[in-house]
């Protein structure tokens, strides 16, 4: 088992994952994600949060469903066909081996469900390889986000702190599993080097930072590189970083690292995006991997 901890983690410290698995782990990633948001919202909604993000993820869906006919896939105007939508994304996530996740194509007509539903989803994605389909679904993380952001204060005020809130705990729940897989209590390296490598695991596969550089040492360190694949999406601003930024923190915090977001190109310019890890002050806690601490997480407006 240490041998194969340790060649997976070397694949992903050279970004070695073969593109159909980068792609399996972004659908899974999609898929999960909207299942956390539906357990993690339904405590501050008088509704069952499904439906509501079914219906706010429509326009993100037809947005990259348009992008797709315009570079050629042989989809239908969805105009005349409005199911071929969720057809193509339910396959693109790869909702047969997610059936219980299939609710979040309901507003778009309903996921491929039968063996013909599939296989018209199949012949409608042919022109995508595995590379194009998994660059295509890391796309969806940001501009889910922000449709999120657009749509859901008219139905929770604080919407935006309540997502930095989540992505937070999911941060924290992501640093603890990698942590208990990986035997990182035991590892020699220093905490920072851990964390930037922990968080490089998560940039890497939704495609964050594909070209970066950073440094790691016992008083903190940086990553910095060339942005996300949604940071020129129409919408999108300095506000969504931070709300992301809030699922990097709660890495680090695993860590007893602060986590600074010093730049995004939204809001500084430039072509890179940088952050900064310094220590926090330390509180032994039974479900850290270094030392855990509390971080002071980002105010989101």
């Amino acid at each position: 088992m240490e041998l194969l901890a340790a060649g997976v983690r070397a694949i992903f410290r050279r970004e070695l994952l073969p593109a159909r698995l980068r792609w399996w782990f972004v659908a899974e990633g999609m898929c999960d994600w909207y299942r956390v948001l539906a357990r993690d919202l339904a405590p501050h909604l008088k509704e069952d949060p499904r439906p509501l993000l079914s219906r706010l993820g429509v326009p993100m869906f037809e947005r990259r469903y348009d992008i797709l006919r315009r570079a050629g896939a042989p989809v239908p105007d969805r105009a005349r066909e409005p199911r071929a939508v969720a057809l193509v994304m339910g396959g693109l996530y790869r909702i047969a081996s997610r059936p219980e996740q299939s609710w979040i194509f309901d507003a778009l007509g309903g996921a491929p469900r039968t063996l013909g539903d599939h296989a018209r989803a199949e012949r409608m994605m042919a022109t995508l390889d595995v590379e194009a389909r998994w660059r295509e679904v890391t796309t969806h993380l940001g501009e889910l986000l922000i449709a999120l952001t657009d749509g859901l204060p008219a139905h929770l005020p604080r919407a935006r702190p309540i997502l930095g809130d989540i992505c937070f705990a999911a941060g924290e729940r992501f640093a603890r599993r990698v942590g208990r897989a990986f035997d990182l209590r035991n590892d020699r390296a220093n905490r920072t080097e851990l964390a930037i490598e922990v968080l490089r695991m998560s940039e890497y596969v939704f495609r964050v930072n594909p070209d970066h550089w950073g440094e790691g040492r016992d008083g903190g360190g940086f990553l910095e590189g060339d942005a996300c694949p949604w940071y020129t999406a129409p919408g999108w601003n300095g506000a969504h970083c931070g709300i992301f930024g809030q699922f990097q923190s709660g890495i680090c915090s695993a860590f007893g690292l602060r986590y600074h977001l010093a730049k995004t190109i939204p809001k500084h310019g430039g072509g890179t995006c940088r952050v900064d890890l310094t220590p926090i002050p330390l509180r032994l806690s039974r479900d850290a991997i270094v030392e855990r601490a509390h971080a002071p997480r980002t105010e989101i407006a």
